[in-house]
């Protein structure tokens, strides 16, 4: 179709007049030629028209529709297809939805056309994944409907690799692995070769760093001294910025150094300064309880070197009270200099964050296998060597109606998320045989949630209050229970995962048991009575049945995850995992161009109030949250904070509480002000070991000298121009817009808020 075609459809399914579609012709011109592009070609003229579009669908929401549906157009041309109306599916995506399935999603043919439109990507993922069915005798038709739905309606989605890959010649669809490094160079080599074949699926890997011996420690072949894992670190930095270049998304990566190691403090140091030496990786310092103890009464805390002291090294148990007996340290430090060293740096740059091992290790289902000591990237997922991690989210909004949680709805499709999840395994494409191996022993999977800002607000409760806690407690709990109930019968119709007789299920223990109790999170006294009416609906859960019959067979080791869900949740529409809002009007940086996005809800508001304008969404951009707009009514004031307005502790707090139901783990950014004091950061720390978190990250904004930037004078002249083409090595994060005097909160097309550097 022609450009003028393509325009004249897009109007007509957005109910916009042949007139104000030649006023908007007229306008883009205009636009273009400020730009120096006087005779645009079609590919110029449609971006901007979609561009603009974007800047006037922020008050007029047919301008919203028919950017998007022009896009859809452009991709149905270019796919070769038919397009016949908005689908379902495509009904309910937003522009920066299509835009982003585009960008990353769609497969393309070797001339890099798309071949699929939005709506395949959820067909092919489903119809590969439910192929798995046949091997236990059940209807794939049928599951592979039961998979588009729950896809397809937004109420479940799959970690990206599942959605990129299915179907695909490399069908690698688990999101992360941990991948052992040993004391030795060959070691260390094939640790690379491995890490290669998983970031080229656009996957992560977590690495424990901690076996490799301190830097100056002898090497005994060559007479010569280690340089130390700090050193070697740069070698999977580097080849994870070769491998990104030719990839759909950056394949993240999670560096863990232990406590005890003599070079833990130039890791926590190794992203601090002025000059980071790493641009890849995420960092956390596996933090044993009895460093933290050792915090609290002001002791001195031994390093060991791993190649002389085989107790750290022991892939059963780590007893660092007998390490202490038997070997002797390399070094004595002030236990107080390493924990303020990183929390200093997690202040100054947001790394390191903690794992706390002990933590992990205590809720492993499978202690005969080994220690756990290393995570995913982003933190959530705890692995054996060689483990991964193939992980959905629940979209919680989806279950909130008049006020109410539809609970047997939610039920099913967790059942069937599970199933999903299950499957998945079966039909995945393993990097390496070590790798397939490893997780057909435990058959991990991790269903997580995502949309719990959306799903509070929409139940008319305050992020920052008991009553959230409270339900978040109640809804994770429904989820961990019939997350596990059809583990347990998938284990009777498919058999039980093959390390179960010796894992804790076979003992009657759930993964998350022993639980941090509930009243150390929140006061029960101060929920409110409609909350605890909502909770009083949910059908009751049996869990003595429940562990009896996990005690005959389970199918997963673990069920349950948070992931941080950042590009899922833009697909779906919502915040990101049981992050807060973000931010409630900021400019959005796509391909395009840039417009201002506004939180739906806040639109809602003024839209009712008949106060919607570019003025009013710029006071509020300029505001940085709802929390200062006095002439915002209370309720919405406090309906609507974002992550800057909630003090830290209720962060914590809410990945806490959510901890207490997780089989796996939290991933969970603590947003800080800028003004926010170290000492803040470590009470941030503290509270999360106190509260039973198997980790920690925080985030103080604009602690990133790159996170301000100089755009221009007027706002209008920023959202008219394009952003210029850049790749930036750091991890993704939010930036701020310097215009005029004003700062307005900017994010790129796959930030959707929380943690700065996750994308799962």
């Amino acid at each position: 179709m022609k450009a003028s075609e393509l325009l004249g459809r897009a109007a007509e399914v957005a109910g916009v007049g042949s007139s104000e579609v030649e006023f908007l012709r007229r306008e883009v011109l205009k636009l273009l030629e400020d730009r120096g592009i006087k005779a645009p070609g079609p590919t110029e003229l449609l971006d901007a028209c979609e561009h603009v579009a974007l800047l006037w669908g922020v008050i007029d929401d047919r301008w919203s529709t028919f950017a998007k549906v022009l896009l859809l157009l452009r991709i149905y041309s270019e796919a070769g297809r038919e397009f016949r109306g908005l689908s379902r599916v495509e009904e309910e995506l937003t522009y920066q939805a299509v835009r982003l399935l585009y960008a990353r999603y769609l497969l393309r043919d070797n001339e890099g056309r798309v071949r699929e439109v939005p709506e395949d990507v959820f067909r092919r993922t489903a119809c590969f994944v439910a192929t798995a069915e046949s091997r236990y005798g059940s209807n794939p038709e049928f599951f592979s409907n039961a998979f588009l739905r729950l896809m397809s309606e937004l109420r479940f989605i799959p970690n990206s690799p599942t959605l990129m890959n299915a179907g695909t010649r490399r069908h690698q669809l688990a999101a992360c692995f941990v991948v052992p490094v040993e004391d030795d160079t060959g070691a260390i080599l094939d640790a690379l070769r491995v890490t290669a074949m998983i970031m080229k699926t656009g996957a992560g890997a977590g690495f424990d760093f901690s076996r490799l011996r301190p830097k100056g420690d002898v090497i005994a072949g060559t007479g010569g001294r280690s340089s130390g894992p700090v050193s070697f670190m740069r070698l999977f930095d580097v080849l994870t910025d070769v491998i990104k270049e030719g990839g759909k998304r950056r394949g993240a990566m999670m560096a863990v150094l232990h406590d005890w190691h003599p070079d833990v403090l130039d890791f926590i140091m190794s992203k601090c300064g002025p000059h980071r030496l790493f641009e890849n990786f995420n960092l956390s310092v596996g933090i044993h309880d009895s460093l933290m103890n050792a915090v609290d009464f002001k002791n001195e805390w031994q390093l060991y070197n791993p190649r002389t002291c085989s107790e750290v090294r022991d892939p059963l148990s780590t007893d660092l009270e007998r390490t202490e007996r038997v070997c002797s340290p390399w070094a004595t430090v002030d236990a107080n200099e390493v924990f303020d060293r990183i929390v200093k740096c997690a202040w100054r740059s947001g790394d390191p964050g903690a794992v706390f091992i002990d933590r992990l290790n205590e809720h492993n289902p499978t202690p005969h296998l080994g220690r756990i000591h290393a995570v995913n990237p982003c933190g959530e997922t705890p692995l054996l060597d060689w483990e991964a991690c193939n992980l959905g989210s629940i979209n919680l909004v989806k279950y909130v109606e008049s006020g109410r949680v539809r609970w047997e709805d939610l039920a099913r499709d967790v059942r069937l998320a599970i199933r999903f999840l299950d499957d998945v395994i079966d039909m995945s494409w393993y990097p390496d045989p070590r790798i397939e191996e490893a997780v057909l022993k435990t058959r991990k999977v991790g269903l997580g949630v995502m949309g719990l800002a959306d799903m509070l607000t929409e139940l008319e409760i305050p992020y920052d209050s008991h009553d959230a806690l409270y339900l978040a407690d109640r809804v994770m709990e429904f989820i961990a229970y019939h997350a596990r109930a059809e583990s347990n019968e998938l284990a009777r119709e498919r058999s039980p995962y093959p390390e179960f007789p010796r894992s804790i299920h076979a003992k009657g223990r759930f993964n998350w048991e022993p639980q941090v109790p509930a009243r150390e999170i929140y006061d029960l006294s101060a929920v409110s009575a409609e909350a605890k009416k909502i909770a009083d609906e949910r059908p009751e859960l049996d869990w003595g049945a429940l562990r009896r019959e996990m005690r005959e067979g389970t199918r997963n080791a673990t069920v349950t995850t948070i992931a941080p869900t950042g590009s899922i949740s833009i697909i779906a529409n919502v915040t990101s995992s049981i992050e807060p809002f973000f931010a409630l009007v900021y400019v959005r940086e796509v391909t395009i161009g840039r417009f201002l996005e506004v939180n739906k809800y806040l639109r809602q508001v003024l839209k009712q109030e008949g106060i919607l304008s570019m003025g009013k969404l710029l006071d509020v951009a300029k505001a940085g949250g709802a929390a200062k707009l006095t002439w915002l009514p209370e309720k919405w004031r406090r309906l609507l904070k974002t992550a800057h307005d909630i003090d830290p502790e209720w962060h914590v707090k809410m990945q806490a509480v959510f901890q207490r139901w997780i089989d796996n783990a939290v991933s969970k950014t603590v947003n800080l002000r800028h003004d926010a004091s170290v000492q803040a950061v470590a009470e941030v720390f503290k509270l999360a070991w106190r509260l039973g978190c198997k980790g920690i990250t925080v985030f103080r904004d604009r602690s990133k000298p790159e996170q301000v930037v100089n755009v221009g004078d007027e706002i209008n002249e920023v959202l008219r121009s394009v952003p210029e083409p850049s790749r930036s090595k750091d991890k993704t994060y939010h930036r701020w817009f310097r215009i005029g005097r004003e700062e307005l909160a900017a994010a790129p097309e796959d930030y959707s808020g929380g943690c700065p550097s996750c994308d799962v």
